[in-house]
């Protein structure tokens, strides 16, 4: 009995287990199981709660109560801990998005975001109120432009959704929608948002119209929708559509720019003339100008004084000179302004001024 029960057998070597024959464990280096649950998560960055609750005892706990304070504290914060400061900017967004937009457009310079720029740019470009913040008239333009180049630096496709938004949002103004596309126009989209931009056209306001019309001539847009700007009944549409094709780097617009000198409108013609001096066609522009200031019609005059100051050619002064003398007022304003552009200070008195397409001769 007792050679069967192996009482009687050789001792066990020192350090292994009776029952399996197999070395013991080591010292358990936990002192309990939540602490190697925590050392479990913290070693795959992916399982972040454990990891931001254990790090953020790094970051004071004063967090301000305001939305807007709130958010410029965790952008402070960012580094430290991007994960944790990340999961509260959101919850931030969420509970009250336009404090956080009110208090994160104004650090768009260059480097205001930090390297919270990436997170920042998502949330806002997904936002109704970035959009209603840019096509804010009383802000900057400047400004809206610098805030929506950031955001489109990390989401190129912003410019798009912020269209978009031009069309869809009922509550937006006339004048806010303006801004809207000013702001577009700075930003330059391609060909790419032609099927937006065509909307446009159909808006009944002119403004919205001409302000299209600028942006598809930057773009050189298909011809059945040339045709069309070139014959819309709104002046204006027509002048800012050809003042889009001035930088037009190849002869496929001249023959646009002489169907824009048979227009009936002064500024429609003077644009097209720019655009022809900026091609070379110089003595051709030369020829119309010299028509243009015979004209009984002011508007004409005038606009052909500031096409000459667009050129920047000495051989205009001596014109200038004289259509200071005119009878209208207007051409005598836009005459003094462009021998300012084209003359030295001295010779008339007073600070160069550049041309501007307000001093075409507009009423």
């Amino acid at each position: 009995m007792l050679l069967r029960l192996g009482l009687n057998d050789e001792a066990e070597p020192a350090g292994t287990c009776p029952e399996t024959g197999s070395p013991p464990f080591p010292a358990d280096p936990f002192s309990s199981l939540d602490e190697a649950l925590q050392q479990l998560a913290q070693s795959e960055p992916e399982l972040a709660e454990p990891a931001m609750v254990a790090k953020a005892a790094e970051i004071p706990k004063a967090v301000p109560e305001d939305a807007a304070e709130a958010v410029v504290y965790w952008l402070t914060h960012y580094k430290a801990n991007p994960a944790w400061a990340a999961r509260n900017i959101r919850e931030l967004v969420a509970k009250a998005p336009e404090g956080v937009v009110e208090a994160v457009l104004p650090l768009c310079q260059p480097g205001g975001w930090g390297e919270a720029a990436p997170l920042l740019a998502r949330l806002l470009s997904t936002l109704d109120t970035t959009a209603e913040k840019l096509c804010d008239p009383a802000a900057s333009l400047e400004s809206s432009v610098c805030i929506a180049k950031a955001v489109m630096q990390y989401e190129p496709s912003f410019d798009a959704r912020f269209a978009r938004s031009l069309l869809d949002d009922d509550r937006m103004t006339e004048a806010a929608r303006q801004r809207g596309l000013a702001v577009m126009q700075k930003l330059g989209g391609g060909r790419r948002l032609i099927p937006i931009l065509i909307q446009f056209l159909r808006d009944p306001d002119s403004r919205i119209r001409s302000k299209a019309a600028l942006m598809f001539g930057q773009i050189m847009p298909p011809q059945g929708i040339m045709d069309r700007l070139m014959g819309d009944a709104d002046a204006r549409v027509r002048a800012n559509f050809v003042e889009g094709l001035w930088n037009c780097s190849t002869n496929d617009c001249q023959p646009l720019f002489r169907q824009a000198l048979e227009d009936s409108n002064h500024r429609v013609m003077g644009n097209a003339l720019v655009g022809l001096h900026r091609l070379g066609e110089s003595r051709e522009v030369m020829r119309h100008l010299g028509r243009m200031v015979r004209r009984p019609e002011a508007l004409f005059r005038a606009a052909a004084a500031w096409v000459m100051g667009q050129t920047g050619e000495e051989r205009y002064a001596d014109v200038l000179r004289q259509m200071t003398r005119d009878a209208d007022r207007l051409v005598r304003r836009n005459a003094l302004r462009s021998l300012r552009q084209i003359r030295p200070v001295s010779a008339v008195g007073g600070n160069p001024q550049s041309g501007s397409p307000g001093d075409r001769g507009a009423a």
